[in-house]
């Protein structure tokens, strides 16, 4: 991912771009319109115009790529967490968090804690929220009430992955937003992978307008691949085809040991692993070519030129709007090529009847 130049933004984007620095705003629209280019580029911007500015994120790996996509802004970039623990501390003087579990918080009690302390602790100047749908709604009132001038979000619930993230209208409710402006294009997937995440749709925000050309491959499923050979077959298409090449689980033990597998058989070529309990996302050089191993939580605002879903069993069949609303976001993450790897050498009808027909989804 690369941020674009001001003539290869479509009107849409420019007129994100083009909203006073001065206003709050508020942006939605599908994988690939561009939410994490702008919001990083609006950053820069309100940056440029000496404005105290925070960039925050839903996770620690999208607060990486937004690092690289503006190295050399001083713009502050941290995830949610991080920066409710330093901003709330500094306004308190370290009057207990208010935290029922290491994620949750206690934000109403935290809020009247704010106003009983009145805190002589600057607000700055704005902050900008990616991937805003994740983010639990008190984390919008906190910010709104206590933290900020000013507000900018982007956010889509039709790709939100958990059951504490915040529609649409409650992050506009509780940080007091204008009407959303909506990205319309798809500027990622090629038409192939754009019909497989269609698929998986669940949302209201219309099927985006693919602006890719077809590249004549479609994604494919393929069956009776045990960790072993699939790492034969990433192998492969690194050796053959290069790029950056993303590979997702939904267990971090089998993250590590696809990992293992890779590391063993290639020399020379940059293959990283991420998980939550590492914190290493630093040493990852997401701009540049080879091999990015993520689980589902950590690949959330990322895209690769081609990417391995492992052991699809695991987000199959969608029982509900939240299994689908995570396979849409997967499946949205692939520029190029898409594969879904299954264990059995047969896939069950359960999971055959869940997925896009073959003309859509090549079977192997």
């Amino acid at each position: 991912m690369k941020l674009p130049a001001w003539e290869d933004l479509v009107s849409d984007q420019r007129d994100v771009l083009e909203t006073p620095l001065n206003q709050n705003l508020f942006v939605t629209g599908p994988p690939g319109s561009g939410k994490t280019i702008l919001a990083v580029r609006r950053a820069q911007m309100l940056t440029d115009n000496s404005k105290r500015v925070a960039l925050i994120t839903f996770n620690r790996m999208l607060r990486r790529l937004a690092s690289i996509l503006n190295d050399e802004s001083t713009t502050v970039k941290k995830t949610m967490h991080s920066f409710v623990w330093h901003d709330y501390n500094a306004r308190t003087g370290g009057v207990n968090l208010g935290h029922t579990s290491s994620y949750n918080y206690d934000w109403i009690a935290m809020i009247k804690n704010l106003l009983a302390n009145k805190s002589k602790y600057k607000r700055w100047d704005h902050l900008i929220i990616d991937e805003g749908q994740d983010l639990d709604s008190g984390f919008f009132k906190y910010a709104f009430a206590n933290s900020t001038k000013l507000l900018t979000v982007f956010a889509d619930d039709d790709q939100s992955i958990g059951n504490t993230g915040s529609t649409l209208e409650k992050i506009q409710a509780s940080a007091n937003l204008p009407n959303p402006i909506i990205l319309k294009d798809n500027h990622r997937n090629t038409p192939e992978i754009a019909a497989v995440a269609e698929f998986f749709h669940s949302g209201r925000l219309p099927a985006a307008t693919v602006r890719r050309n077809s590249i004549a491959s479609k994604p494919r499923i393929i069956c009776g691949h045990n960790l072993t050979a699939t790492a034969a077959r990433i192998r492969t298409f690194l050796l053959t085809r290069g790029g950056h090449i993303g590979v997702v689980t939904n267990k971090n033990t089998t993250a590590q040991a696809i990992y293992d597998k890779l590391k063993a058989t290639i020399s020379n070529r940059r293959i990283d692993i991420y998980t939550s309990k590492k914190r290493n996302e630093d040493s990852i050089n997401l701009d540049e070519d080879g091999i990015t191993i993520l689980n589902v939580e950590s690949i959330k605002g990322q895209e690769f030129d081609a990417l391995f879903i492992i052991d699809i069993e695991d987000f199959l069949p969608c029982t509900d709007d939240t299994m689908k609303r995570v396979m849409y976001m997967l499946c949205s993450r692939a520029r190029d090529y898409l594969f879904m790897i299954y264990k059995s050498s047969s896939i069950p009808n359960n999971i055959i009847s869940s997925l896009p027909g073959e003309n859509i989804l090549e079977r192997e």
